[in-house]
């Protein structure tokens, strides 16, 4: 089964990143290290379901690349996808298969600076054009790579991640790299007259891609937005207020059964929900 392995998010200034990201979270990070093969370093959130990455260039390589690219002019923001998988020769012949031009492993490893701890994998890297411009690849742990948990720090702590949003112009396209290259479940696909388009909801680890496919949408896709997930959203919300976080007040979701606020601050530029089942 192909998972949302991590979601990463490029920043320019890690230290200040973490820091503002550990306090809208409520948690302590689970990992702050290095990539010496990537010049790249690194934050790392263990989630219920994935984790988040916030990813710094810091000297030279295949990474410092990507994020130079990824930021493109901003200070921060949603940079990239990575999917998982516990079989690389079962995900690769489903990809190419179905057309996915993907690389054969490639071996990476990364340092805890917090405890020394060492972790180590194989990446899979395809053309960018496979996911019409959004930063993304396949990664493989080697065992004994489990993150800890992000120690709590606060009431209300953030859970999980809920969906992140990908804009497109072409449902079908989506369909196609998602759905039958990368092997992950389409669990509903709707028109949606108020946007003018599609939306399409692929499902693993307990949370979804949510794909809004429109044509106002340019050429390229993008990542656009992060739902995060709680299990009490009134204790999060007097945490974050309490934590000098702009946060709106609690509303209904558009799902039934949700609610919902905007976080305005902290969120390191990225349009940010948490939501509450």
């Amino acid at each position: 089964m192909t998972t949302v392995d991590h979601i990463i998010i490029a920043v320019s200034d890690l230290a200040r990143a973490s820091e503002d990201f550990g306090l809208l979270l409520g948690r302590e990070p689970s990992w702050q290290g290095s990539h010496p093969d990537y010049g790249t370093a690194n934050t790392l959130f263990q989630l219920d379901n994935t984790y988040i990455e916030l990813l710094a260039a810091t000297g030279e390589g295949i990474g410092s690349d990507a994020v130079i690219q990824m930021l493109a002019g901003r200070e921060q923001g949603l940079g990239g996808l990575v999917f998982g998988t516990e079989d690389c020769d079962a995900f690769l012949g489903q990809a190419r298969a179905a057309g996915l031009a993907a690389s054969d492993p490639l071996s990476g490893h990364g340092t805890d600076d917090l405890s020394g701890a060492q972790r180590s994998w194989r990446n899979m890297f395809w053309d960018p054009d496979a996911a019409r411009g959004v930063f993304s690849f396949g990664i493989c742990h080697d065992p004994g790579g489990t993150l800890t948990p992000a120690p709590v720090t606060g009431e209300g702590a953030i859970t999980g991640v809920d969906h992140v949003v990908v804009a497109t112009q072409s449902a079908e396209a989506a369909k196609r790299f998602y759905g039958e290259q990368l092997g992950i479940r389409l669990a509903l696909e709707q028109h949606v007259p108020d946007w003018g388009g599609t939306q399409l909801f692929f499902r693993s680890n307990s949370m979804s891609i949510e794909v809004i496919a429109s044509e106002k949408t340019g050429p390229r896709d993008s990542l656009w937005g992060l739902a995060l997930k709680t299990d009490n959203i009134e204790a999060t919300h007097t945490r974050l207020e309490a934590a000098g976080i702009q946060v709106s007040e609690v509303r209904a979701g558009r799902k039934p059964g949700t609610e919902v606020c905007t976080v305005k601050s902290c969120n390191l530029d990225v349009p940010l929900l948490v939501i509450a089942h």
